[in-house]
């Protein structure tokens, strides 16, 4: 496992005891009590026409709103939710997510088994929707709530958007108010009603939460500012600065505002925003797109921040930590090395001084860890140019991933006159922990900042990954010091035991070498003096030994000659025995080939003929399951053609309606606008009376009061000309201008009244145009209308009629059906009513009082059976153990049922192929060894595979698991040296029934041309079933040629379809299981027509 992969699950087990603890808070226990409370009290209840399992409609639309929230808070909300991991690929696998929606949100496995029906398997009793609706309803509204609560908590580190980008809903609101739109009965307001329970909803999905902040390119990215503002919060987690941001930043101005926030955090901070050469870093810089000032902000930024991603105090610990694990390491080898107890003088170092304690203390954790390994280290320039620094630092914490071994210490630093930088050895095991050694070998003199940048960031990852092992790490402290203690206090008692030893064994030496030598001088003596007894001696038994060989030798030749004679005479007797005993038994064996060749042949007939009836009996099944879907599509077609002419006419209907009224309207309006018409004739005569009225008065009030007005006036002229001249003048002018202006204000009014008739007129032409337009083209559409109805109807009658004459074939047929049925129940009925009076009269006849009192005891037993004793229950309860546990006796057990109950019930070996336990059982054979327990392992597994293959309806399942017939294969290939004993070793049972299963499986024509061109373990198979014949017919034909039996030789080409039934088939025709490894060898050769000899 890579360290990303450990990192990444390390944070989602982190998130997950996050969700736990937020989940089960006391606010949100008793609000999720609250909840269950509603629910079962039916104040929240899914309206009983929605069905969220059995409607497809519904439940697609269940799924993709849950799916519309993002896969990661969906995945945590479930796993929540439910109290148990999702093994999903990746976060993003919407696929196993929509997976165990429908397999446990909308679905639930208890449920199902509380209302299942007995007998009747996918039927469930009355109450089982009602309740799945409710469960349901209660897991869908608290996944909703906990995930908007998450949300609000900021509840994930990095803090991704709860919805998808094109997810239909972007609040939690919207999404509640949609399922208690179209699911819940009654239910009003839903957020409300949950913010009463405690469970308030308030999130709503901003665009600048799916803003993409992942940066591309320096240049551009940067510009609006948006990125560099998060930038900000990430490192100061001040959340409350992209509330002053303005989006979208479009014009300039808004994209000044957005990089002078981020500036303004960083001067507060106390960061000098100045580049190499002293000019100041400005928002208009960075908007314009500078990239050395954009560079130089983002390296003030790293440096900046770059030692601030870890807690001081965490360092010192380490520290700490790391100088007392050297002490004690050393102290302990000195004492194991016997050095003493005084340390040994060491060199003492320069402390490193540095303006901020942080960078102090990062130097003091390398030199900690590079103690370890004997390496000064005084600066972060020239020490770490060769890279020994920063392989020791990732030895010392994970030494499986860089092993010491593969550091190289020759380097610029231990050998004089080598050219600067890097060592080339050291740079791949830098460059595979992390991206900061990708620009390394290309830099000759480190900088000091950049090295302090990456030593903080490594310091941080190598500290957050070691606090997994911190119990260990402690606990060896605290056994070295124990180690050393107990070592010390070892050292000082073997010391003193030592000088008292010397004492004892110098006086003990001097003592010993005294006697030695004493000793020694009485040994010699006495070795000389028995050597010289042993001499006489030997000389003495010489002589006697030669007389006593030479008698010896004459009572040994006569008792081989007496017991080589004995010998020849049981020789000939017992080979007199053994040829009778062979005659014997060739006579046996003729006769029982002879039994068994005819019981073979009558077994065949009896199978063909049971499969001809079933032949028969599904043909004409299936002839009924046509004509009854006829029928019923007939049926369907009759009913919806009643609902079009029901609907048809109902159109008509509202036709007629709507034509009635629009004719209404249009009178309504036409007498409207002629009543308008007769009021403007009416207003434009009056207008014309009174204008012919004023003209008159004009040409009375022109011949005769203009007259004597102009006497008058030349009178009053006359008396005052010379007073009021310029009076006059003034009064003229201004009598002038009044008449000018009202003659405009007339015109004015007058040429408003003649556009107004105009338009008038025009507007009438357009409507009256309009009119008759939308009548023609509406009578065409009329028309057009009423030709396809017509064309429909001829259509419709030419198809009822012929739908009328082939209902009546139907029913003719079906009667004709029905009566034949009726007749065979009527037939079935009375032959059961023979069978049940025979029996009784038999019972009657043959029953004695041991045979009542069995039958009393079989109803007993039947009566006082247990629940978990039923086959169904057996296969449940085995199926579980299989596929959880890993223990060997209670897979053992497991196996056992799974036998018993796949052997006596179809329903068991249909459950246990559903279960997918098959692919367990071939995994459980291919992981056995040749042990006893493995060995019964693979006999019951064997067994279990041969009851599923004996069914019709699971033997596909038996040969579609994954490399099948290569593992029986592998089975024969390994037990078939046993393959003659049936009795003593399991072996050959174990290499007869894989045989046998073989050969089932390999019935179908085509799986075995499949098997033979695909499977290469086939010809050694072929190999050791021409071995296995050649042995036979040798035997054979020895014993034929006594007996003059010899029959001619044949070559079995033709594929026998061998008829073997289950146990709860109750036939006389089927055929019993295979025993003899031989036969089953025959059939597997018969079963993939390999040649082979027949005597």
């Amino acid at each position: 496992m890579s360290f990303s992969t450990y990192t990444a699950r390390r944070k989602l087990n982190r998130l997950r005891r996050s969700a736990c603890q937020l989940f089960t808070s006391e606010a949100m226990a008793k609000a999720i009590q609250r909840l269950e409370l509603e629910v079962e009290a039916r104040r929240l209840l899914v309206r009983k026409d929605r069905h969220l399992w059995r409607d497809i409609g519904e439940r697609k639309k269940v799924l993709n709103w849950l799916l519309s929230y993002n896969p990661l808070w969906l995945r945590i909300g479930l796993e929540t939710i439910f109290g148990e991991f999702i093994s999903l690929e990746s976060n993003s696998d919407t696929l196993g997510l929509a997976m165990f929606i429908l397999q446990r949100l909308l679905w639930n496995p208890d449920i199902a088994a509380e209302y299942r029906h007995h007998r009747v398997p996918n039927l469930y009793k009355e109450g089982h929707e009602e309740a799945l609706s409710r469960f349901t309803l209660k897991k869908l509204l608290l996944l909703v709530c906990f995930l908007d609560k998450a949300k609000e908590c900021r509840l994930i580190e990095h803090n991704p958007c709860l919805f998808c980008v094109d997810a239909e809903f972007k609040a939690t609101k919207d999404l509640l108010l949609a399922f208690s739109r179209d699911f819940l009965s009654g239910e009003g307001i839903l957020p409300r009603h949950l913010g009463y329970l405690g469970l308030p909803v308030s999130h709503v999905q901003t665009p600048l939460d799916e803003f993409d902040f992942a940066v591309k390119n320096l240049a551009v990215d940067l510009k609006c500012g948006i990125r560099l503002v998060r930038v900000m919060e990430l490192l100061t987690l001040d959340w409350r600065l992209s509330a002053k941001l303005r989006l979208p930043a479009i014009s300039r101005l808004q994209k000044i505002h957005n990089v002078d926030l981020a500036l303004q955090v960083l001067k507060a901070k106390g960061i000098d925003l100045k580049d190499e050469h002293g000019s100041i870093i400005d928002s208009r810089d960075i908007v314009d797109g500078h990239r050395e000032k954009t560079l130089s902000l983002l390296w003030k930024i790293i440096f900046a921040f770059h030692v601030c991603i870890f807690l001081c105090n965490q360092l010192r610990q380490e520290i700490g930590f790391l100088r007392r694990t050297l002490r004690t390491k050393r102290r302990l080898a000195r004492v194991r090395a016997d050095q003493g107890i005084q340390p040994s003088p060491m060199k003492t170092r320069v402390s490193y001084e540095h303006t901020s304690t942080k960078i102090t203390l990062l130097m003091e954790w390398v030199r900690a860890v590079c103690n370890f390994y004997n390496l000064k280290v005084e600066n972060f320039t020239v020490m770490f140019s060769d890279g020994r620094v920063l392989c020791y630092l990732i030895h010392h914490y994970h030494p499986s991933i860089l092993p010491e071994a593969s550091i190289s210490h020759s380097t610029t630093q231990t050998v004089e006159g080598s050219p600067t930088g890097l060592n080339p050895h050291n740079i791949p095991f830098l460059q595979c922990w992390d991206v900061f050694f990708i620009f390394m070998p290309n830099v000759k003199m480190f900088c000091s900042q950049v090295v302090m940048t990456y030593l903080s960031f490594l310091c941080a990852r190598l500290l957050d990954l070691h606090n997994e092992t911190r119990a260990a790490r402690v606990i060896q402290g605290a056994w070295r010091k124990y180690r050393l203690k107990k070592d010390l206090q070892l050292y000082e008692e073997r010391n003193k035991a030592a000088l008292k030893i010397q004492l004892v064994v110098r006086c003990f030496l001097q003592k010993r070498r005294a006697a030695r030598r004493a000793q020694a001088a009485v040994l010699i003596q006495s070795a000389w003096r028995g050597f010289l007894a042993r001499k006489i001696l030997r000389m003495q038994k010489e002589a006697l030994l030669r007389a006593v060989q030479h008698e010896a030798a004459m009572r040994l030749s006569a008792s081989i000659i007496q017991r080589r004679y004995r010998a020849l005479l049981l020789g000939r007797r017992d080979r007199r025995n053994f040829l009778n005993m062979k005659c014997s038994a060739v006579v046996l064996q003729a006769a029982f080939r002879g039994h068994r060749v005819r019981t073979d042949v009558a077994n065949m007939h009896s199978a063909a003929l049971v499969i001809q009836a079933n032949f028969r009996r599904f043909r004409q099944q299936k002839t009924f399951r046509r004509k009854r879907w006829s029928a019923v599509v007939l049926q369907q077609r009759f009913r919806a053609q009643k609902q079009k002419q029901h609907a048809l006419q109902q159109y008509h209907k509202v036709r007629k309606a709507a034509v009635l009224l629009q004719a209404a309207y249009r009178g309504m309006k036409s007498r409207r606008i002629l009543q308008q018409e007769h009021q403007a004739a009416a207003v434009i005569q009056r207008s014309f009376r009174a204008h012919c009225e004023h003209r008159s008065y004009l040409t009375l009030k022109a011949s005769a009061t203009i007259l004597l007005q102009a006497v008058y006036r030349g009178q009053q002229v006359r008396k005052e000309v010379g007073q009021a001249a310029r009076a006059e003048k003034r009064r003229r002018f201004t009598a002038v201008v009044f008449h000018h202006l009202c003659a405009m204000k007339i015109q004015r009014a007058l040429r408003a009244h003649w556009a107004l008739e105009s338009a008038k007129k025009q507007i009438n032409s357009v409507v009256t145009i309009q009119r008759w337009l939308r009548a023609r083209q509406q009578r065409r559409r009329y028309l057009e209308e009423r030709g396809k109805v017509v064309t429909a109807q001829r259509a419709v009658r030419r198809w009822l009629a012929h739908r009328h004459k082939a209902a009546s074939v139907i029913q003719l047929a079906v009667r004709k059906f029905l009566d034949v049925k009726r007749q065979q129940r009527v037939q079935r009925g009375i032959v059961k009513a023979q069978a049940l009076w025979r029996a009784h009269c038999s019972r009657q006849r043959h029953d004695n009082a041991k045979l009542v009192k069995l039958r009393h005891r079989l109803r007993q037993i039947s009566a006082e059976v247990r629940e978990e004793d039923k086959l169904c229950n057996k296969t449940s309860s085995a199926l579980d153990y299989l596929l959880r546990y890993k223990h060997f006796s209670y897979i053992l057990e497991a196996l056992q049922n799974l036998e018993t109950a796949t052997r006596l019930s179809p329903e068991c070996c249909e459950r246990l192929v559903q279960s997918g336990a098959t692919n367990v059982i071939f995994t459980l054979i291919r992981c056995c060894n040749r042990s006893v327990p493995c060995m019964d392992v693979i006999t019951f597994s064997i067994q279990i595979l041969l009851n599923l293959s004996k069914y019709q309806k699971t033997i596909e399942a038996v040969y579609s698991v994954e490399n099948s017939v290569e593992t029986l294969l592998d089975l024969l290939q390994r037990y078939r040296e046993k393959a003659g004993d049936k009795v003593a070793e399991k072996g050959g049972g174990i290499f007869t029934k894989a045989c046998f299963l073989l050969a089932l499986l390999l019935q179908d024509k085509r799986r075995a041309e499949v098997q033979k061109n695909q499977t290469p373990s086939l010809l050694s198979l072929e190999n050791h079933h021409q071995t296995e014949n050649e042995r036979l017919n040798k035997r054979e034909l020895l014993c034929s040629i006594q007996f003059r039996r010899i029959g001619l030789c044949t070559n079995r080409s033709i594929v026998c379809v061998f008829r073997f039934a289950p146990e709860w088939v109750l036939r006389k025709d089927k055929l019993k299981d295979i025993v003899d490894p031989l036969r089953a060898i025959h059939m597997v050769a018969e079963t993939l027509s390999i040649p082979y000899l027949v005597l």
